[in-house]
C-alpha cells in the first residue's frame, strides 16, 4: 500500500465498488471490476441529471479535488452541515461520490468523501432516449486491498 492509504496513525478503508448502488445509465469504466455491475442494477439517467442540476451538488463535486470530510466541505462550500449531508447522500445515490472511513490510531475515525469519476457525458441513443456515460479512473491495487479490508471489517 502507498502512503496515500497508510501512515503510522491512519489507514483508509475504501468501500467496494460492488456495494455501490449503480444504474440504468451506461458506464464506461476503465476499472476491470466495473464490468461486474449488472445493467438491471444501474441508476436511472434522471438521478444523475437531477443531481448535476443542483448547484450545491456541483459546488461539492468541484470542491472534492481530493478526499475531504463533510465538515471541511461545509466550510469550503459555505453550506450548513444538514444540507451538506443531504447533498452528499444524493451524490452517493447517483454514484458520483464515494464515502470511506479513514481509521486513525490517534483518535476517532474519519469519514471522507471523494469524487469517483473523471468524465460524465450525456447523449441520446438510437431509441431517442437519454444516456449518461460515466468514465471512472482505474482502480489502483492499494484501493483493492483497502476494499478487501473494508469487507473483512463488515463481515466480522
Amino acid at each position: 500500500m502507498t502512503k496515500k492509504h497508510v501512515s503510522w496513525d491512519r489507514l483508509c478503508l475504501i468501500p467496494s465498488t460492488n456495494d455501490r448502488k449503480t444504474a440504468a445509465f451506461e458506464m464506461d469504466h476503465e476499472s476491470p471490476s466495473a464490468d461486474d455491475i449488472p445493467d438491471d442494477e444501474q441508476l436511472p439517467v434522471e438521478s444523475v441529471l437531477q443531481t448535476l442540476d443542483d448547484e450545491t451538488c456541483r459546488q461539492i463535486l468541484t470542491a472534492l479535488d481530493k478526499p475531504k470530510a463533510a465538515t471541511a466541505l461545509c466550510e469550503e462550500c459555505d453550506v450548513p452541515s444538514s444540507t451538506m449531508y443531504r447533498k452528499l447522500e444524493l451524490l452517493r445515490e447517483a454514484d458520483l461520490v464515494d464515502e470511506y472511513t479513514e481509521v486513525r490510531r490517534d483518535g476517532p475515525n474519519a469519514t471522507l468523501y471523494k469524487r469517483n469519476f473523471s468524465t460524465i457525458s450525456v447523449g441520446i441513443d438510437d431509441a431517442d432516449e437519454f444516456t449518461v456515460h460515466v468514465e471512472r479512473p482505474p482502480e489502483q491495487p492499494e484501493d483493492r486491498l483497502a476494499t478487501f479490508w473494508t469487507e473483512m471489517k463488515r463481515e466480522s
